[in-house]
């Protein structure tokens, strides 16, 4: 059910809502009128949590410039400024990432030349990014941490690429409400609406719900989605120091999807064809209904102790049927391609706690913090798969392709191979050492144990031991160097030829670097170096080898990357604020059969520019505001079936003019790919899924805030 009662398209909005806003609007301006006053003191109304500045990732009280690893904030404020509505929207800008669209049905999220596969909700483990994962709204969320490297001590299994902490919204002890309606490019149009406070005299129980609907066409021919999201949480303060936290939230999407993309030659070379290109079936469809539960308990003790334990419950169910353009094209432009197409139903839930308790110790005459937690994942996903009936059959023209021509055929009985059931369990400490007054070390370790089961096999590796180290020296009050060691595993389910499962890949990540905190804190920059070698990775038995679909291996293969990252994000001054970051980062196969010495993560560019300023302009009494970003990255590459397919190296230009009508309303213009570049967004063979960016597109909104 739709939460905002938005205009089917093509239709404008309806009159009573343009005259509610008008109203809202010319009430305040009559208000302003009536009291005269300089346009520059106008004050700005903001809606806020009450919530620390800085990480939670940690779970300690520790900054950013105390923490030995590479950690980027992407904030609320920093969302509406550049108009980020999705987590792709969000990793597109964050330093150092990049992202590759319906990758096994989903969006996939690269970072360091590996995978991202750990995420977290307020600091909870949660599976994301499998298939059929719906795109994450962001206007549930207060910000998004970015951890980059290994992060086994507090998460688990997984790469070492990044951790993304999705951190929501919670209730203010006053009175807040903001909204907004945006329209733009290709029919998008979308609404929102926050409101939160206090629901009794003392501000002990307070509540904010969260609502979006959006409806939209792309740049591509055909495909829609609609979607709405409803978030809702509850505090109540139960003693001084003690709080329980409940809250749902319920997402529900309906679209035409775009599964083909389009293919290249089979040379690899690029086939030519417009952006709006859409060689899938009229008929496709890619439905999502996901539910969230959660409840946390936070306890403050006098003595500078925290205590917090929360539990996650996601589930969601799936539906999608689709017939696209498969196959390379010719030269001679004669039809070449034939139809792919199948249906499926998934049905994926998970259940996680996460428990730890931390604070400060004295030792040796100096004040020591210590934190102690353990987490436990349960997850339960299943795949159900149709075929049409009859299979689709001919040869078919890309270049003129129909997509009402293809008739939607009869679907077969849905079949499963069973649910797949994963089950991750850990303990965790971590000490950090105050050695000197400027001298701080860390030491951690975690014990896990990691579980997957079918019908068919069942993979349980021993108890994991994963250690973490770091060192983090103060230069001065503004600046501190450090430096870190971290570890994480990843389980495989590959055998050697006795019938044993292969140990779990470990990926170990050496880190130095600086960090500042300038601007009287605002600002936070640094500056990062590292290595990352993921080893025991599986490789065919040399002794063995594999007789038709048999096959044994060892755990014999190691790759390396190597980076630097370089940040700057935060207020540069009060009407600057500043998002800047640098990547640089190479790979190769260290131990490889075939490989050895090649890049490992070519798909990935070696440099990557990610630029963001908006400024409050000194004219018009400070009602002005202008943002100008910047996305730029080297080239990569992907080689399929021998075929290699490159894109060259781009950039980007984006722009935002805002106004501020009010105190209560602005508006603003967002401009993205300015200049209209035509480039590749993500390759992956020349038979199909090809990925076309973006072109310019232009959105308008008008945000109210009380």
């Amino acid at each position: 059910m739709a939460i905002f009662s938005l205009p089917p398209r093509g239709v404008r909005w309806p009159r009573h809502t343009l005259h509610v806003l008008a109203a809202l609007g010319c009430s305040q301006l009559a208000q302003a009128a009536e009291t005269p006053a300089p346009e520059a003191s106008l004050p700005v109304i903001a809606v806020t949590a009450t919530r620390e500045a800085g990480a939670s990732m940690g779970k300690t009280g520790a900054s950013l410039k105390e923490m030995p690893q590479s950690l980027s904030i992407i904030s609320q404020e920093r969302m509406q400024e550049q108009n980020l509505q999705t987590l792709d929207d969000v990793l597109q800008q964050a330093t150092g990432t990049t992202v590759q669209p319906f990758q096994l049905l989903t969006t996939a999220y690269y970072a360091r030349g590996f995978k991202i596969d750990s995420f977290e909700q307020d600091g909870v483990p949660v599976l994301m990014g499998n298939m059929a994962s719906p795109q994450q709204d962001m206007a549930m969320l207060e910000r998004v941490e970015i951890l980059r490297g290994a992060n086994g001590l507090l998460h688990g299994s997984g790469n070492p690429a990044a951790t993304v902490n999705l951190v929501a919204k919670r209730p203010q002890k006053i009175f807040a409400a903001q909204g907004a309606l945006s329209a733009g490019s290709w029919d998008r149009r979308r609404g929102e609406a926050d409101i939160g406070g206090p629901l009794n005299a003392a501000a002990t129980l307070r509540a904010r719900v969260v609502a979006t609907h959006e409806e939209r066409d792309f740049f591509y021919d055909v495909a829609q989605q609609n979607s709405s999201n409803l978030y809702g949480v509850a505090e109540l303060d139960l003693a001084p120091g003690s709080t329980l936290s409940f809250g749902a939230q319920q997402q529900r999407i309906r679209s035409v999807t775009n599964m083909a993309g389009v293919p290249r030659y089979a040379d690899g070379g690029d086939i030519g064809l417009p952006r709006s290109t859409y060689l899938d079936a009229a008929w496709d469809q890619f439905d999502w209904d996901t539910q969230r539960l959660f409840a946390s308990l936070e306890q403050h003790f006098s003595n500078g102790w925290q205590a917090r334990v929360q539990a996650n419950h996601l589930s969601g169910d799936s539906f999608l049927q689709y017939a696209g353009a498969y196959g390379a094209a010719r030269r001679d432009r004669r039809p070449s391609s034939s139809v792919m197409g199948a249906a499926y139903r998934f049905d994926n839930g998970q259940n996680s706690v996460d428990a730890y308790a931390s604070g400060p110790f004295r030792l040796g005459g100096r004040q020591h913090e210590l934190l102690l937690g353990t987490n436990v994942q349960h997850t339960s996903s299943e795949q159900f798969s149709a075929s049409f009936l009859p299979p689709p059959k001919g040869t078919h023209d890309v270049f003129h392709w129909t997509p009402y021509a293809l008739a939607e055929p009869a679907i077969s009985a849905y079949a499963s191979r069973g649910p797949t059931k994963v089950s991750q369990w850990g303990a965790y400490a971590m000490g950090r050492f105050q050695v000197s007054d400027a001298l701080t070390a860390i030491a951690g370790t975690r014990l896990s144990r990691w579980k997957q089961e079918t019908r068919t096999a069942r993979v349980e590796p021993d108890t994991q031991l994963t250690p973490y180290g770091g060192l983090v020296y103060a230069l001065s009050p503004q600046w501190s160097g450090y430096g870190s060691y971290t570890q994480v595993f990843q389980p495989q389910s590959q055998t050697t030829f006795d019938g044993k499962t292969l140990d779990p890949v470990t990926g170990t990540n050496l880190e130095a670097g600086i960090k500042g905190a300038l601007a009287n804190g605002k600002l936070d920059v640094s500056l990062a170096v590292y290595q990352i070698r993921q080893n025991k990775r599986a490789q065919e038995d040399p002794n063995f080898p594999c007789a038709g679909n048999v096959c044994y291996y060892i755990a014999g293969g190691e790759v390396q990357s190597r980076g630097l990252e370089a940040e700057a994000n935060g207020q540069l001054t009060p009407d600057l604020n500043l998002s800047a970051g640098y990547s640089y980062n190479t790979t190769r196969y260290r131990k490889d059969a075939e490989a050895q010495g090649q890049p490992f993560a070519s798909f990935a560019p070696a440099h990557i520019l990610r630029a963001w300023a908006n400024a409050t302009l000194p004219w018009a009494g400070r009602r002005l505001s202008a943002g100008l970003g910047l996305q730029a990255q080297s080239h990569y590459s992907v080689t399929s079936g021998g075929v290699s397919l490159r894109q060259g190296g781009y950039a980007l230009a984006n722009a935002r003019l805002g106004w501020r009508i009010d105190r209560h309303f602005t508006a603003a213009l967002n401009v993205n790919n300015l200049f209209d570049k035509h480039y590749y967004q993500s390759l992956s063979g020349t038979a199909w899924n090809n990925r076309y960016g973006e072109p310019r597109s232009v959105m308008l909104s008008l945000r109210a805030q009380y």
